[in-house]
């Protein structure tokens, strides 16, 4: 199944953006009366005709409509964003595919990159929503002082990072039921004086496993450890 994304349904009716018009059009080369897969993002999933098949904007009226719960895990992933931005991209991809819906760039003391393209980073959250399916339309917040971050956390928070002493695992931590936060530090790790102020702040310090990961790859494993929760209930 293709899925493409509306922003607003009126009445049953939805212009497709520009991009999703282009790729309906000139590239699976659809037209008036086909039919479609349209999702809002917020857990509708219609299905549609075309009515206009317009490059710019394709508009569709919708046939019917599905409502679905979301059935991911509630989980905040607090990231800094890596030195290499492909491999940040690789994670937002990934971690969406996986279920993610609330991804929080983290500047921290031993950042080495703080330049942020949220725009794009949009983009590749709402392409890895169709190609996975999933109908929930994920949000990428604009990045913060880490610092800043766990002083206006309300929800439970878990701090990955590379201590002396193993950390319990994440998975075996995390309640599936309640909102959480996870933070994954740079590469070089977060900073004794950040780590010091987000365990003040009440987070609890969890591993990944016994292997120390790329921060890309510990997010995606956080989300992965996430999910299992959820799915094994």
């Amino acid at each position: 199944m293709q899925l493409y994304y509306v922003n607003e349904v009126y009445h049953f009716e939805a212009v497709l953006p520009p991009d999703e018009s282009a790729h309906a059009v000139k590239v699976m080369r659809l037209g008036i009366g086909d039919v479609i897969y349209v999702t809002d993002g917020r857990g509708s999933l219609y299905e549609a005709t075309i009515m206009d098949a317009s490059y710019v904007s394709c508009r569709v009226h919708m046939n019917r409509l599905q409502s679905h719960e979301r059935d991911t895990s509630d989980l905040v992933i607090a990231i800094a964003p890596t030195k290499n931005k492909d491999r940040f991209e690789w994670f937002i991809e990934k971690a969406v595919e996986l279920g993610c819906t609330e991804i929080q760039p983290i500047w921290c003391e031993h950042s080495e990159r703080r330049q942020a393209r949220t725009d794009r980073w949009d983009k590749i959250a709402l392409a890895a929503m169709k190609q996975s399916l999933h109908l929930y339309l994920p949000t990428i917040h604009e990045p913060i002082e880490f610092k800043e971050f766990v002083a206006a956390n309300k929800k439970k928070g878990y701090i990955a990072w590379v201590g002396e002493e193993p950390s319990p695992m994440f998975y075996g931590e995390y309640d599936a039921a309640k909102p959480g936060v996870i933070a994954i530090g740079p590469e070089g790790d977060f900073s004794e004086e950040e780590i010091k102020f987000a365990l003040n702040a009440g987070w609890k310090p969890v591993g990944l496993g016994s292997y120390r990961l790329r921060t890309e790859t510990a997010g995606v494993t956080a989300m992965s450890q996430a999910m299992l929760k959820v799915e094994l209930g």
